[in-house]
């Protein structure tokens, strides 16, 4: 089976590409941005291809032919999304509609699995905790208006063309291999910094009092592979751990890890022009379609990313896949 992974080198995909090499039935493409990426220790193909050049999508989807593909490709960062909004909504939509119109045309149904996220539902209501996928959507950010707009030209094109689109609304997940404005990694990023000197044993955080609903990328693509396989097309699937744990909660458990003493200190540029304090979301659905269950828990996660960025180069960023 050929299956095609969009974002391959970025965090999520990388993580995904080594589990679905694991089958030798298997034949693993992906699409990367740049010139020369790899997956290390990987058989996986990975090309460069700009999903916003509508002819190169429809060539790579013309030249793979895939059963399968899952659409991880996308700018996946709330802050940085505030910071550029045309970006984020170009990107995001027009990568999906390219991949979605380039199947219509070459007249081939591959299983597509649209990676969302569980910002989609913005701030909801106490009496909607934990959130299920038929609470009223609210986003109250960039890339989660993107986000909605991905589901609805997945849900579209199910609709109107038989395309097998299914979507997963994935919540936070963390994990080794992640960079960049997320919550684990950019505190675990200014602990290193101090532990190998770096920077002096200051950290800056913004808001502590938000309780998000955690999962580790190793399980998040466990569900991505049940959920392409055994998932309904035009049904959207929260993927979460349906367990909210405070941020400040989190920021101790990497304090009490760290190898020296660091004093914190709130910054009000890191808090964002709106912020949700509760997410915390219901997986019912998406154990009783597939039997999945999350394994690795949120220390095992905490550990694993900081030991992962103490052996990295920190002069290297996360790059837009």
């Amino acid at each position: 089976m050929k299956v095609l992974v969009t974002g391959a080198t970025g965090f999520a995909g990388r993580h995904l590409c080594k589990l679905l090499e694991q089958s030798e039935e298997n034949e693993v493409f992906g699409t990367t941005l740049f010139d020369n990426d790899v997956i290390d220790e990987s058989s996986v193909k990975v090309l460069k291809c700009d999903l916003l050049d509508r002819a190169a999508a429809k060539d790579i989807i013309d030249d793979i032919k895939p059963d399968q593909i899952f659409h991880l490709a996308a700018l996946a960062s709330v802050a940085d999304a505030w910071n550029d909004i045309e970006k984020v909504l170009i990107n995001n939509i027009l990568a999906q509609l390219n991949l979605l119109q380039a199947v219509i045309e070459l007249g081939v149904k591959p299983r597509i699995l649209v990676i969302s996220t569980g910002e989609v539902y913005g701030a909801v209501d106490k009496n909607d905790v934990p959130i299920n996928e038929n609470t009223r959507l609210k986003p109250n950010n960039p890339y989660a208006t993107s986000k909605v707009t991905q589901e609805f030209l997945g849900l579209q094109y199910f609709a109107s063309h038989g395309i097998p689109v299914i979507i997963a609304r994935s919540f936070n997940h963390s994990g080794p291999g992640q960079k960049g404005n997320f919550v684990i990694p950019a505190f675990a990023s200014q602990i290193v910094d101090v532990e190998q000197g770096r920077k002096e044993p200051l950290m800056h955080v913004g808001n502590l009092e938000a309780k998000r609903d955690f999962l580790d990328v190793r399980d998040v693509v466990i569900a991505y592979k049940r959920l392409i396989d055994e998932g309904r097309p035009g049904e959207v699937y929260n993927v979460c751990s349906g367990k909210a744990v405070k941020i400040k909660d989190i920021l101790k458990k990497l304090l009490n890890a760290s190898k020296v003493e660091i004093t914190v200190k709130e910054d009000s540029e890191r808090m964002r022009p709106s912020d949700t304090p509760l997410v915390v979301g219901d997986n019912s659905k998406l154990k009783e379609a597939t039997g999945w269950e999350p394994k690795i828990d949120i220390n095992k996660t905490i550990k694993d990313t900081l030991n992962y960025l103490r052996k990295t180069d920190r002069s290297t960023k996360e790059k837009v896949v």
